[in-house]
């Protein structure tokens, strides 16, 4: 099954619209739909709790990580979960999902078929590892000038590097830098959410980036973006690597996607 009439962006135009949303004060909310946020939204739908409950994405999430690789910020099973992460999805404006790994892409749109989402536009999920490297005139654009808030377990990371390395140059205001690990700490979330005036939220909070994204496009008007790991290239300059990067997608091929 192929997501029929969604237009696939490459990193530059995704920059590009959301420089232009931007520009224009316009809503936007760019996500990802990655292999743990599928496995959300199949729950009791395309998969039957043996089903997802025996394979690896639950087993991982259940473990209760607060940081790092295996930090999910989920439990399964769960039905709310699931019926917010397909909300986000219906509402997003750009969602991206790994079109490149074939078991990964296809649960994802086995999930897209079954709940009859097509999104408008489309990206391989990968590229928020390296946009800011592989488009570094684009990704400076869309800071400079800007009022930032960033949400995820290592905002305060990401504030402090890029204090530290652009603000001088690009004159942009990181308003807040507001911490997030579980799914159940989206209502104080959103509310530390609603106290910062932004132009631009950057995001890393696995399935509850998808849901606070659409938050803050739908409640708030502004542009949000959940960046996942890219947040991680941020303050450490280097890309985060994994198997399927490194197996099946080769970091050169990202690079110039």
């Amino acid at each position: 099954m192929k997501v029929i009439n969604s237009r696939k962006l490459n990193s530059a135009e995704l920059m590009d619209l959301i420089i232009q949303a931007l520009d224009e004060k316009r809503q936007l909310s760019v996500i990802s739909a990655g292999a743990t946020e599928a496995y959300v939204m199949a729950q009791y739908t395309v998969l039957s709790e043996e089903e997802f409950m025996s394979h690896p994405e639950a087993f991982v999430a259940n473990q209760g990580v607060k940081s790092g690789f295996h930090h999910r910020g989920v439990r399964f099973p769960n039905v709310q979960l699931r019926d917010d992460a397909v909300e986000a999805v219906r509402k997003a404006d750009v969602v991206g999902y790994n079109t490149l790994v074939e078991d990964a892409r296809c649960i994802t749109e086995r999930v897209f078929q079954a709940y009859g989402i097509e999104p408008t536009y489309i990206y391989d999920s990968y590229l928020r590892r390296v946009f800011m490297i592989s488009q570094r005139k684009k990704y400076e654009q869309m800071l400079a000038g800007r009022r930032i808030l960033l949400v995820g377990s290592t905002a305060d990371d990401a504030k402090d590097a890029l204090n530290r390395d652009l603000q001088a140059r690009l004159g942009f205001d990181i308003v807040g830098a507001i911490q997030i690990y579980e799914y159940e700490d989206i209502p104080e979330v959103k509310r530390q959410i609603d106290a910062h005036e932004f132009d631009l939220c950057l995001i890393s909070a696995g399935t509850n980036a998808m849901i606070l994204a659409s938050y803050i496009s739908t409640a708030h008007g502004k542009v949000a973006f959940d960046i996942g790991f890219g947040m991680t290239t941020l303050y450490t300059g280097a890309i985060f690597g994994d198997a399927w990067l490194n197996e099946y997608i080769g970091l050169d091929n990202l690079m110039k996607m």
